[in-house]
């Protein structure tokens, strides 16, 4: 038992170290080849323990407690580095990070040990709960940014406080328990080391969510000014066709008097395409919602979609046109890319109710949809590659009906989509 517990010691700060590194890499976007270059990290871990197992006191006369410690960093360093598709600043970043985590853990066994005396249980409790708690922010807020480059102004602060934590922790002496009794020294040391590691590890989380949600309101904001500029487009080009509808007997007259075959053949076309849009036109009640269904209802006869709408949008008035266009528009958007995917053309279908009751505004949208579908926070997670820059549409559609007090839920059954807001008229 004294050997294996000899070995450990030797050993457990690489483990440490390993693991916290593994959690990182596990959650980020990994370099070609990856098994192999993790495979490969992991034994050059390996070999540095190894070899200061063996060279540990002449290492230590050469170069001190800090050329000995530095070498475990650099294999850290070389594992997040070798594994990960993160440039240097990245690198060293997510390497002062996966260090912290290591210090918070450690710390906390060493009073625990040092208190109740080492049992190894505990120990190992300790460490499942801090890395377990690891693994979920690593995964649900430093995830979320994806490779989003760091900033010196994150970089430099957190290495500096890393690098006296790791300094001071060289110099103390008798810096590991070694069971000679209770000392408040060691303890409040202890404490204060992992009080600095968790202030790096809370102020850096803080930062990232706080990114996170900057960057989604920033999505949001974007995706309704897109439905704001697309209303103005389509309101423009649906004015230019019923200004053409309207002078339609001198355009005929014009066809009849065309001398070509192909003149008046092109002609006829362009006034039909023109004209087809009033085979999709629907008195809706409210303006925003006439120009997209009749935007929306002629490309989907054009892409052999079934579009139908029940709406009765006239108490709509409480709400902003571009707001209105916003929210159906990114709904049907949403809908049609589904129903695009399906070759079955009788799932190529949409149906779009928009009902008064009790003086709630009621929407429900449903569409067919193939494949799986995931759920995060109660929002689909967009099936893009480019996640980061996709997915806005729901949530700008909950951002909407969350600024009229209503409410949004999305669902996903038996291969139907249900969208459903509820608005309450004022």
């Amino acid at each position: 038992m004294n050997t294996l517990l000899m070995i450990w010691e030797y050993i457990s700060y690489a483990v440490q170290l390993l693991i916290a590194g593994s959690v990182i890499v596990a959650f980020s976007p990994k370099k070609e080849h990856f098994y192999i270059r993790y495979i490969l990290s992991v034994g050059i871990f390996a070999g540095i323990s190894v070899f200061l197992h063996y060279f540990g006191d002449s290492i230590m006369k050469a170069v001190g407690y800090v050329g000995y410690w530095t070498l475990f960093v650099g294999g850290l360093i070389l594992l997040i580095g070798l594994c990960v598709s993160f440039d240097y600043k990245q690198v060293l970043y997510y390497s002062v990070i996966a260090m912290a985590v290591q210090h918070v853990a450690f710390d906390i066994c060493e009073i625990a040990d040092s208190a109740f005396g080492r049992i190894a249980i505990i120990d190992v409790l300790i460490y499942l709960i801090i890395y377990g708690l690891f693994a979920y922010v690593i995964r649900n807020i430093f995830g979320k940014m994806g490779s989003k480059n760091v900033s010196h102004t994150d970089l430099i602060p957190m290495m500096t406080i890393m690098l006296i934590v790791l300094c001071v922790s060289v110099f103390y002496e008798g810096n590991t328990f070694s069971g000679a009794g209770f000392s408040w020294n060691y303890i409040f040391y202890r404490i204060v080391d992992a009080l600095c590691c968790a202030y790096i590890l809370w102020t850096q989380g803080i930062r990232r969510q706080s990114e996170y949600y900057a960057g989604e309101l920033a999505g949001i904001n974007q995706a309704f000014r897109i439905q704001k500029e697309q209303y103005r487009m389509r309101q423009e080009t649906i004015d230019s066709i019923n200004r053409k509808c309207h002078d339609l007997k001198h355009q005929l007259e014009a066809m009849h008097h065309m001398e070509k075959e192909s003149d008046r053949e092109a002609y006829y076309r362009e006034l039909k395409k023109d004209i087809m849009i009033y085979d999709t036109a629907i008195d809706t009640g409210n303006e925003a919602l006439n120009v997209l269904m009749m935007d929306k209802g002629l490309y989907c006869c054009e892409h052999n979609i079934q579009l139908s709408c029940m709406a009765d949008a006239g108490s709509l008035s409480f709400m902003k046109l571009e707001d209105v266009y916003a929210i159906f528009g990114n709904a049907l958007d949403n809908a049609i890319t589904a129903v695009e995917k399906i070759s079955d053309p009788e799932k190529r279908v949409i149906n779009l109710k928009v009902l008064n009751q009790n003086n709630f505004f009621m929407v429900q949208l449903q569409n067919y949809y193939d494949g799986s579908l995931y759920f995060e926070n109660g929002l689909p997670i967009t099936t893009k590659k480019d996640k980061l820059n996709h997915g806005f549409g729901v949530k700008s559609i909950r951002f909407l009906a969350e600024k009229y007090g209503g409410t949004m839920t999305v669902s996903a059954r038996d291969g139907i989509f249900t969208l459903q807001i509820l608005l309450p008229i004022s």
